[in-house]
Formats: C-alpha cells, structure tokens, sequence
C-alpha cells in the first residue's frame, strides 16, 4: 500500500516538474538584471525536486531512519529563506522604479538579505543535528533552528512593513509594477503559514511536528501546498509583469513626452 509520505512526494515531484520550465522561462524572460528572485525560484523549485525524490527512495528501502529520509527532511525544512530572497527580489525592483525611487525602503530590503542567508544556515546546521542519535547534537540543533527561526520571524515582519509601506505609496509604483507588488502582497498570508508551521515543528514537542518522522499530512496542509502556492504567484508574476527593458521603454517614452508638451 501507498504511504502518505510517497503519495506527497510524488505530488511534489509532479508539480514542481512543471513549475521548474515555468520559472526557467520566466527567470530567461527577466534576465539576471531583471530580478534575480526568478532565479531562486528555479534553485527553490530543483530542492523540492531533489527532496521529494529522497523521501521516495527512502520509502523504497523501507527505513524509516535512513539517510535519504533525514536528507528529505532537512531540504523540506529550508523553504523560508528562498521563499523570503524571491520576495526581497521583487519589492526590491518595485521600490527601486518607484517615481520617486524610494532609496530607504530599497536599502532596508537589500540589509535582510545578510540575516536572511544567517537564519538559512542555522536552519540547515540545526537540521543536520536534530536528525542525529546523539543527544547532545539534538539538543544544540534545537537550539541552531530555533535561532535561525527567531531570525526568520524578525525578518519577515520587517519584509511585510516594507511591503505594506509600499502599498500605502501605490501613487509612486509604476504602473506595470503594480502587478508585482499585487502579487508579492498576496504571497505574504501564505509564506506566514509556512513560517508558523516551521514554528511548531521547532518550539513544541510533539511527534507531530518533528522535522524528521512527523505527521506527513499536517506537513502537507501546513507547508507544502503554501510553498506551491507561493511559487505559482510569483512564476504568474514573472510571466505578467513587464520586463525591466519594458519599463524604462515607458519612462523614456513619457519623458518625451513630457519635453514635447513643455516645448510646444
């Protein structure tokens, strides 16, 4: 009989196979100058790929403490920190071709990345030991992710005032950014779910939210199906919203006109 756990992965390998075209023809349209997020969307889309794909080969070998089990767990646990840069990417490039340019906000969302990456690594470092026999890693790795979540958290909340300030200066945005901003407004509700199940997993003991062997189904509802969600708004973005070249072809063009009506 089928497990839970192998139908998940199957569901993710199926989904995120065809989101990752999704997101390499979107990160292709963009270009690296455009934003970089669309980048961490196919590095994000290519880990839960790798990470379904260990859960099946763990369920194949029949052990629920083997390597490729741990492994899955701790790239399933690693979400929030690509699922934050794409977001940084995108408000980022509506701030910064805001008119005005807002140069506070931009700065400040490019000042998260440093404790975003710290945050990264202690999740993965805390993954690592909370997955080992040893009592002693397991209590430090405890210690690593719940650290590395607190940052999570003081980062996103700082994230979302960014983004709400944003809004409250919609009359700046340009127009053919105001999808982006839309959209990553959209993706906030869904990235806190995310964060709030990782803040189960690691400041309450209980069997079913632990990172390795918890309950596959509240992993399902809590952070996988936000995950996909997030990654189909911001693969809708990428493929609506105007290219960078397309934006400063509108700027120049109102420029000219803007001269031509002042010199007629």
């Amino acid at each position: 009989m089928v497990s839970e756990r192998f139908a998940i992965a199957v569901a993710e390998i199926v989904v995120y196979s065809v989101l990752l075209p999704i997101a390499l023809v979107v990160t292709v349209r963009h270009g690296m100058s455009g934003s970089v997020g669309f980048l961490y969307l196919c590095i994000f889309c290519c880990l839960r790929i790798s990470a379904a794909g260990l859960s099946i080969a763990s369920e194949h070998d029949g052990r629920t403490n083997c390597s490729h089990l741990v492994w899955s767990e701790i790239l399933g646990s690693i979400g929030i920190g690509p699922l934050l840069l794409m977001g940084f990417s995108l408000i980022t490039r509506v701030n910064r071709n805001s008119n005005p340019r807002s140069t506070l906000r931009t700065n400040t969302i490019r000042m998260l990345y440093i404790p975003n990456v710290l945050a990264l690594n202690l999740a993965i470092v805390g993954g690592v030991r909370l997955s080992s026999r040893n009592l002693s890693q397991q209590r430090s790795g405890k210690q690593f992710a719940q650290t590395g979540l607190s940052i999570f958290m003081v980062v996103f909340a700082i994230y979302t005032v960014i983004c709400f300030l944003t809004l409250f200066k919609i009359d700046t945005v340009v127009p053919g950014e105001r999808r982006i901003l839309y959209g990553v407004l959209l993706a906030i509700p869904f990235i806190f779910l995310r964060i709030f199940y990782a803040v189960l997993t690691v400041f309450k003991d209980s069997k079913k939210f632990a990172i390795v062997n918890g309950s596959a189904t509240v992993q399902f509802c809590m952070a996988i199906i936000e995950e996909m969600v997030v990654v189909v708004i911001y693969c809708g973005i990428g493929l609506f919203a105007p290219t960078e070249n397309e934006i400063e072809k509108r700027k120049t063009d109102q420029r000219l006109q803007r001269a031509a009506m002042r010199g007629s």
